[in-house]
């Protein structure tokens, strides 16, 4: 006999996401923490407006040559999704870098990423009343033990001058932007592939970081002799822009947004560990301890209970 013909469909599907779930994570998690020691090397290439600027271009590019080769050869949204399409734009690839480079250029790039990654917070509190989602005692736990992260993590890195003002609230309209785009993106109901709904975000971002480029002309530079720096660059277009957004979209769509936003918490400390070994940036102990509530949060929200599991899996057999 079959046993898995006697397993609820309900709880088929859902050991079928989390297998999808888990390798997209992993390429998040990734993507986006090794991009810390890498951006260290990009400015050495090129600054970080003009490196914005081309990862927009660049990565949107990319994704949309990929959905040339998908058997539908669809290259343009549905009419109606244009306006989804372009808000999501609107905060996830302009709002929010160009809030984030601000604030690095303010506060240095330790503040600022730390500062954006409050996301969770305000990913949470959005989704309760955009998408009706219930904050249970896990998730309030886990959102306690992120903020206090970031917390540890910023305590860590004021200087004895104190942060700046105007740089801390632009590191966390980042965290709140990214947060409403989470939720933005969980409401909206896309007909078009993930993939191309992607590429042309990162393609509407490009006129605006244009703009901006022009208007900063004279605080930009390119060495294009700069060996590593190029590498670093090449790093953020594909990997850090077209892949881990190629997999975050669909984590959005999979868990709830205070998951998803939560899940983003083990970036910053792949970030600072990776900068350890490739930029020489010293770990110390508000880092450690911000990595000790970082795992903790995630494994109160990513795991799900198993006698939870077992308990619907008996309802749906009974």
């Amino acid at each position: 006999m079959d046993h898995r013909s006697t397993l609820p469909p309900t709880s088929a599907e859902s050991l079928q996401a989390r297998h999808v779930t888990s390798p997209l994570l992993l390429i998040v998690w990734l993507c986006w923490g090794l991009s810390y020691p890498f951006m260290a090397w990009t400015l050495e290439a090129v600054d970080l407006i003009t490196a914005r600027l081309l990862a927009n271009s660049g990565a949107g590019t990319l994704l949309l040559l990929l959905c040339l080769r998908a058997p539908s050869r669809q290259i343009l949204p549905h009419r109606e999704e244009w306006r989804g399409v372009l808000a999501l734009s609107l905060l996830i690839m302009v709002v929010f870098p160009f809030a984030l480079i601000a604030g690095v250029m303010l506060v240095g790039p330790g503040q600022a990423a730390i500062l954006n990654y409050t996301m969770p917070l305000w990913a949470s509190l959005l989704a309760v009343p955009v998408l009706g989602e219930r904050l249970d005692h896990r998730t309030m736990m886990a959102l306690g033990l992120g903020l206090a992260a970031v917390l540890l993590v910023l305590a860590g890195t004021v200087g004895p001058e104190g942060p700046n003002g105007l740089g801390v609230a632009l590191g966390l309209l980042a965290g709140a932007t990214f947060g409403a785009g989470t939720v933005l993106g969980k409401k909206l109901r896309f007909r078009s592939p993930v993939l191309l709904i992607t590429a042309w975000q990162l393609l509407l971002g490009t006129p605006p970081a244009f703009v901006v480029w022009l208007l900063l002309h004279d605080h930009t530079y390119l060495h294009p002799y700069a060996g590593r720096g190029l590498f670093g660059l090449f790093y953020m277009i594909v990997f850090a822009n077209a892949l881990a957004y190629a997999a975050w979209f669909p984590l959005v769509g999979r868990l709830k947004a205070s998951v998803a936003s939560l899940s983003l918490l083990v970036v910053p400390c792949i970030g600072v560990a990776s900068s350890a070994v490739l930029v020489q940036r010293t770990i110390g102990p508000f880092d450690m301890a911000a990595l000790a509530c970082v795992l903790g949060a995630i494994a109160l929200v990513v795991r799900q209970p198993v006698a939870l599991q077992k308990k619907e899996t008996r309802q749906k057999i009974g």
